[in-house]
């Protein structure tokens, strides 16, 4: 199994270490070879050029249509899900899945859930970044966590500078695309992405699994990401429209 050495267990408070340590020679660091080989598939693959607009971005939007299954039970549900981040830590995320239609925003002081559905809204002090506000969303709703899961874990291996467990996977038409695929293990998770042949390279296809008691289920979203625009400041604000009641 491929390995990113010592500096794979240190923690993140120890990331000036690491640094350091990666820059090391193969004489003090016999795995500095096998590392660069594994970085080198992420930087040729486009995942450390995803990283690296996603982070850049001071606003994104993006939708994706989404397919959770579960081989255990049988049973499967879908939808479609707009995100609309505007950093350091504004949101809004539209989910609507069968008869849920639920609005998850933060205007940097409160976090509001919306169940648009049944007209109620509860309302929590907001975190101080996206990723913090979108785990709460994930956790008392269930939205969206496996890909969450993917842009945190890219994020933290891309500033750890090791990519463990990577391999090129080939190309796949997405609608009217063309994009490369790439596929990633971190720790239980096992990702497929395949990302645009632009500058951006942002994802077109993600499919999530799990290597523990979760691996019956999967979750695969494909993205559109539409031109860039500014997204209007009323876009995270929540005002209850009459009939809402606060459920907190």
């Amino acid at each position: 199994m491929k390995r990113c050495g010592p500096l794979f267990v240190l923690l993140v408070s120890q990331l000036p270490t690491l640094v350091w340590a990666q820059q090391t020679s193969t004489l003090t660091d016999p795995l500095a070879k096998e590392r660069a080989a594994l970085n080198a598939i992420a930087t040729k693959t486009g995942l450390t050029a995803m990283h690296a607009n996603l982070r850049a971005a001071r606003e994104l939007e993006f939708t994706t249509t989404f397919k959770i299954v579960d081989r255990v039970i049988g049973t499967s549900r879908s939808g479609t899900v707009k995100y609309q981040l505007r950093q350091p830590n504004l949101l809004r995320v539209t989910v609507n899945s069968g008869k849920r239609r639920l609005a998850v925003i933060s205007d940097g002081k409160l976090l509001t859930i919306h169940q648009r559905n049944k007209r109620k809204y509860r309302q929590s002090p907001a975190k101080d970044s996206i990723v913090g506000s979108l785990y709460v969303a994930a956790g008392l709703v269930g939205v969206q966590p496996r890909m969450i899961d993917f842009f945190w874990s890219v994020d933290f291996l891309a500033t750890l500078g090791c990519f463990p467990r990577i391999t090129s996977t080939g190309p796949l038409k997405v609608g009217s695309k063309t994009c490369d695929g790439v596929r990633l293990v971190y720790n239980d998770d096992e990702w497929h992405v395949w990302l645009e042949r632009s500058e951006r390279r942002f994802p077109c296809r993600l499919v999530s699994k799990r290597k523990d008691g979760g691996a019956f289920t999967t979750q695969t979203n494909t993205f559109t990401w539409p031109e860039k625009r500014q997204i209007a400041d009323s876009e995270f604000q929540f005002s209850p429209a009459r009939g809402d009641k606060r459920d907190n």
